[in-house]
């Protein structure tokens, strides 16, 4: 929890305001406490939405509605003024853990506890939609696994912002991934809607991925749209079937809430037993029932961060008001006073990483994208070896060997949807199956391909060493366009590539390659770009980090690094790089004012990964996880060799290598590839 602002309210209708928890798409939320003392959190909506009248129709409407909700796995709107000059609502308090950080941190559910989850989640729709309600955003991370039952929360409001957000050009409500066809559409939404979300919510929970997979918004609501669920994961055969169903995409193909609630009754727990934590297994039952119970330690304790990530957890619960989660998640860092200045953090000693696995190996360690969720870690050898590793256990899936003695083309590794795509021996670059390591199709690249890929929609892009982009179809790898443009390491997001050449910083057009705009921007180590959220970073000469706008290239801001700069990432409203003096920084996204500096040491700050609500990244002297919302280290690893790696973070272990390299015979150096949990 942050503290208050001087501009904050002190009290919000009957309720004393006493922190902030974050702020989400529809406002800012509040810690409170009734006048009994009891915890709540206090939702108030943005400037933007409360002056538009559409919006304040809508939400007294779903507000009205989401209050007469009652069930025994929903949870409640406690207060609301939706005339207030700011309107805002007030939301209980459940201690717990999401299904989303469950799923993620222990793996799928058996098959009783699917039944008994979706036993639960179809009585929570029965009650919602008697009340006129439809979800319209039923996804993992909106299953609360509370001490008493599990919960269906986030329920009905976010319809109170679908007229604003259907006017911006590519808005959708929802979740790709989870949302029905129609909805991805742009289609009216109905019940049928939630009941295609609910059984895609089940199929993560048996599976422990989506349906879908994963991927940038593009590709899910293509896949979505057009792709039948991938449904091979679900063991139970009657299971899939029941899943299949509730994702035709026709909706009336699609049974409603009653009729599955008399399915998968008789095969979950009994209802006594789906009350408490009896139906889950030992280690998320402990899980969440060690979550905090009293809003005023957790809080106090804890960063709180708004909808969409986190572990173990203190949840408000909101109909549309956002899920509240402490601990891990995409870092929201508080508002700052205009003007007021960042200061270093002073950081507690941090404790000691758990290591999950440790394997020795004669390769370097590879590049995985973590957002592919793949759980796969690569090694590369110097002719062209790979060898994929179980990110949790370590153990050995495959390995692959080219030719001996060929050349290797030197690429990381990018894992989507079931592929690895990577450069190959023989100057080319390649897909193989993630399971088996098998050639889906090759791509010959003059001079090798170089960098890191990157994927976007149906397309991979990657460089060459004769500074040649290339873009291919994913599917076949066919080549769709190519420009002699430098820059091994480029990166994608909204239909843009992005390149820095070392001399200019390129937008490109990821459908053609044609320019859409570029900026003078020299570095003569043009190491990487980062890009998310409309925000595009890059250095530059003189030890600076410059911030453009993604769609426009107007420059945002600079910072500037003391001795030099590091690759940046962006992630959750902040960008996190290495200056030159051995500091990780945070920067705001917005303005560029820094959040928070954490000392690495002598050792110095490699490139960051952001992940699970920290930033890890490893120094010449160890590996280390910090707080992305405070900077507080969180946890440090000091191998006994120095040479290492940037850190990689796959399946909950944050991956990186580390042994004595051999500069005379590279193929007799020795490497440790080792493991750490994420969350230690």
């Amino acid at each position: 929890m942050e503290g208050l602002l001087p501009e904050d309210p002190r009290r919000i209708g009957g309720y004393r305001v006493v922190g902030r928890l974050g702020a989400g798409g529809m406002g800012q939320v509040f810690l409170g406490r009734s006048a009994t003392g009891m915890p709540v959190a206090i939702k108030v909506v943005h400037a933007e939405m409360a002056a538009d009248p559409r919006f304040r129709a809508r939400f007294a409407r779903e507000v009205a509605a989401a209050r007469t909700v009652s069930g025994a796995f929903t949870a409640p709107v406690i207060d609301a003024d939706p005339q207030a000059a700011a309107p805002w609502l007030v939301t209980a308090f459940l201690p717990g853990l999401s299904l989303q950080d469950a799923v993620a941190e222990h793996g799928p559910l058996p098959v009783p506890g699917v039944y008994a989850l979706g036993a639960s989640l179809a009585e929570a729709l029965v009650s919602i939609h008697r009340a006129g309600i439809v979800h319209r955003d039923l996804k993992p991370s909106n299953v609360m696994l509370a001490p008493d039952g599990p919960r269906l929360i986030d329920f009905g409001i976010a319809h109170a912002a679908e007229g604003i957000a259907l006017t911006r050009a590519g808005a959708v409500m929802g979740s790709p991934g989870y949302l029905a066809p129609e909805q991805a559409r742009g289609l009216p939404t109905g019940p049928a809607g939630d009941v295609f979300s609910l059984g895609a919510v089940l199929a993560f929970a048996a599976m422990g991925e989506g349906p879908f997979g994963r991927g940038n918004v593009h590709a899910l609501i293509y896949r979505v749209v057009h792709d039948e669920p991938r449904l091979d994961g679900v063991a139970d055969a009657e299971l899939r079937e029941l899943v299949a169903e509730c994702m035709a995409k026709d909706p009336a193909l699609r049974p409603g809430p009653e009729a599955l609630l008399r399915r998968l009754v008789p095969r979950a727990p009994e209802a006594a037993v789906l009350r408490g934590t009896g139906w889950l297994p030992g280690e998320i039952a402990a899980a969440v029932e060690r979550s905090p119970k009293d809003a005023g330690r957790a809080f106090g304790r804890r960063r709180v961060l708004l909808a969409g990530g986190g572990a173990v957890a203190a949840v408000a619960a909101a109909a549309g008001g956002g899920v509240l989660l402490a601990g891990r998640g995409e870092p929201r860092a508080a508002a700052r006073t205009p003007g007021a200045s960042a200061s270093p953090v002073s950081t507690p000693a941090p404790a000691e990483a758990k290591v999950l696995w440790d394997y020795e190996t004669r390769s370097y360690l590879l590049e995985e994208d973590p957002g592919a969720g793949a759980g796969i870690v690569f090694a590369n050898g110097t002719s062209g070896a790979y060898v994929a590793l179980d990110a949790r256990t370590g153990k050995r899936r495959w390995g692959r060997a080219e030719r001996e003695g060929t050349a290797s083309a030197w690429t990381g590794a990018v894992v989507a949807d079931g592929l690895v795509y990577t450069g190959l021996a023989d100057d080319a670059f390649g897909a193989l199956d993630a399971r088996s390591g098998a050639v889906r199709w090759r791509y010959p690249v003059p001079n090798a391909a170089e960098g890191l890929p990157v994927v976007m929609g149906g397309t991979v892009y990657v460089g060459s060493r004769d500074d040649v982009l290339h873009a291919i179809d994913r599917a076949t790898g066919a080549r769709r366009w190519s420009r002699r443009l430098k820059g091994a390491r480029p990166a994608a997001a909204d239909g843009l590539v992005f390149l820095h050449t070392g001399k200019e910083l390129h937008a490109l057009d990821g459908a053609t390659g044609r320019t859409r705009w570029r900026r003078a921007v020299a570095e003569k180590d043009a190491l990487g770009v980062a890009v998310q959220g409309g925000l595009v970073c890059c250095r530059a000469e003189g030890a600076e980090l410059v911030a453009f706008d993604a769609r426009t290239g107007a420059r945002r801001w600079r910072f500037l690094g003391g001795s030099g700069i590091g690759v940046p990432a962006v992630a959750g409203g902040a960008v996190y790089v290495a200056d030159g003096s051995a500091n990780m920084v945070a920067l705001d996204a917005a303005s560029g004012r820094v959040r928070w500096r954490f000392p690495a040491g002598d050792g110095g700050a490699g490139r960051p990964v952001a992940a699970g609500g920290l930033v890890c990244f490893a120094g010449r002297e160890a590996v280390w996880a910090v707080d992305a919302g405070t900077g507080r280290g969180r946890w440090k690893y000091e191998p006994a060799e120095n040479t290492r790696s940037d850190v990689v973070v796959a399946g909950g272990a944050v991956c990186f290598s580390s042994g004595d390299l051999n500069v005379d015979a590279v193929e007799r150096s020795r490497y440790h590839l080792t493991a750490l949990a994420l969350g230690a």
